[in-house]
């Protein structure tokens, strides 16, 4: 009988963590996210205890879910539309012409999980402009 009320435990920890997810804005993520590249990870954890109520434990669970880029938005009815402009390559070419490269490796970091290194080496790799091919 201790077998089942362990996965009844962890299936609650698993709906508050579900509701949890829902309750962060793709803002809150994108601030994690700055948060977790600066090395600011306590603030991050802090951040998303305080947008979610969840306890500090499973607070530091989402953020390292986020940091590793495990995090998955809550499914909406809204389809995503792909504009223009909008993919990672061109949002880092856009920093990197501003003079922004730390913002840029920041970016790449936060959605592709990279370390700052490859990161570093993949904003140095990219051209200014795209090239017709």
């Amino acid at each position: 009988m201790g077998l089942f009320s362990r996965n009844s435990s962890k299936d609650a920890d698993n709906v508050a963590l579900a509701a949890a997810r829902a309750r962060l804005s793709s803002e809150d993520v994108d601030q994690v996210r700055f948060l977790i590249t600066t090395k600011k990870n306590l603030l991050a954890v802090k951040l998303v205890h305080e947008r979610t109520g969840l306890d500090l434990k499973h607070a530091k669970d989402l953020v390292d879910e986020i940091r590793l880029g495990r995090y998955v938005p809550p499914v909406t009815d809204t389809p995503v539309v792909r504009r223009p402009g909008a993919n990672l390559a061109e949002r880092t070419r856009a920093l990197k012409a501003a003079g922004e490269l730390h913002q840029a490796t920041a970016l790449v970091v936060s959605e592709t999980g990279m370390t700052e290194l490859e990161a570093g080496l993949f904003v140095g790799a990219l051209k200014s402009e795209v090239q017709d091919s």
